[in-house]
């Protein structure tokens, strides 16, 4: 895979725009279609570093994401356009963290962002293990196309607790 440095500065990995039914009570899009849309995010961005149903079928393994944390900006609205840009932010051998950037293509404004972390797992036994050389380099190619990129907001965030 031979990854450029337009591909990945900015790494377009979502578009689409709010259907009315993705509306809640409030009038703007519910919480749970932005974990839809940031899902989908993730989707493309394996399917981008080879992590793709090929990939699978012949390696017998994927990934699994166990921990993300979303951060509302601001509100989308019915027919909002909407872009997704994602960030790598590190990996190693067997997980990988990375970064969705959801934005409100009309207007320009931030409208969420997403930070992830996935393992590479065995589907037969279903354990975490080594990912495939092809992955490991098609990361590192992106990971250094993106390292001029500042970093984006809310990185390492956790919730908010409420003291005494």
């Amino acid at each position: 895979m031979n990854i450029q440095l337009k591909e990945v500065n900015p790494l377009v990995s979502y578009r689409g725009k709010v259907p009315s039914d993705w509306l809640d009570y409030n009038g703007h899009m519910n919480v749970s279609y932005y974990m839809r849309v940031f899902c989908d995010a993730t989707d493309q961005f394996l399917v981008f570093f080879g992590a793709d149903p090929a990939y699978r079928d012949r390696t017998k393994c994927s990934t699994f994401v166990v921990e993300n944390h979303v951060n509302y900006i601001r509100e989308l609205h019915h027919n909002s356009r909407m872009r997704v840009e994602t960030r790598l932010l590190g990996f190693d051998h067997k997980k990988l963290s990375y970064h969705h950037s959801l934005y409100n293509d009309d207007e320009g404004y931030l409208a969420a962002t997403s930070e992830w972390i996935s393992v590479h797992v065995d589907l037969e036994n279903r354990s975490s293990c080594p990912m495939a050389e092809e992955l490991l380099d098609n990361l590192e190619k992106i990971l250094e196309l993106q390292r001029s990129l500042p970093l984006p907001l809310h990185i390492g965030r956790s919730v908010m607790s409420w003291g005494d």
